[in-house]
């Protein structure tokens, strides 16, 4: 059996190729996105805040949510040991769980869309949470042949065809879908993340 990410959430940092992947969404979410000090993100599938940490000195708040209880114990005690008072952890999943009060000004997902059935509702609670100009910006792997994970368990989604995903955007209600090669991962064979940025009119 696949161990949970619970059970994987002390030695996830551990995985170079896992920190280098979160640095380079970001770079590549900060070339997009104008990030503003007194600006509020969430991040969603935030794991132990690889993602969310990078965002933390260049806005005023992040909530940082993930369904594991493991991630989010590890990414507490890393805010706690780097005194980083602006990172709120939520335990959730918003495919059953209520929203957190928004809005925010930027949403963000790293590598977590492939692990949920119904992406296009998800988009739309995306939406929900975003105040009017509001940011979305949403990383993960483009379309590929199912190889790149060991195992299929707790994966919906081989990647994604980023036309097909531009649509699901657009149904939600988002504008100005722009897409840029974020990574490459060299495993098997090649595989290049996307990150789609949109914005809520």
């Amino acid at each position: 059996m696949t161990p949970t990410f619970d059970e994987r959430a002390q030695t996830w940092d551990e995985e170079p190729r896992r920190v280098q992947l979160a640095a380079d969404i970001f770079a590549a979410l900060a070339r997009r996105i104008p990030l503003r000090s007194d600006g509020s993100a969430l991040d969603y599938g935030c794991g132990t805040g690889l993602l969310t940490f990078a965002l933390a000195p260049r806005v005023r708040r992040v909530v940082a949510v993930d369904s594991s209880k493991g991630m989010l114990g590890v990414l507490a005690q890393k805010a706690q040991a780097a005194g980083i008072a602006n990172v709120e952890p939520l335990l959730a999943d918003f495919s059953k769980d209520p929203l957190p009060p928004g809005p925010f000004d930027l949403v963000a997902s790293a590598m977590t869309l492939h692990h949920v059935a119904d992406v296009e509702a998800l988009c739309r609670k995306f939406f929900a949470l975003l105040a009017p100009g509001g940011r979305l910006a949403l990383a993960d792997l483009d379309a590929e042949d199912g190889t790149f994970h060991a195992t299929r368990e707790g994966i919906h989604h081989f990647g994604f065809d980023r036309d097909a995903f531009a649509a699901q955007l657009a149904a939600a209600g988002f504008v100005d879908v722009q897409f840029d090669v974020a990574a490459r991962i060299a495993k098997a064979r090649d595989y290049s993340v996307f990150l789609a940025t949109a914005r809520k009119p």
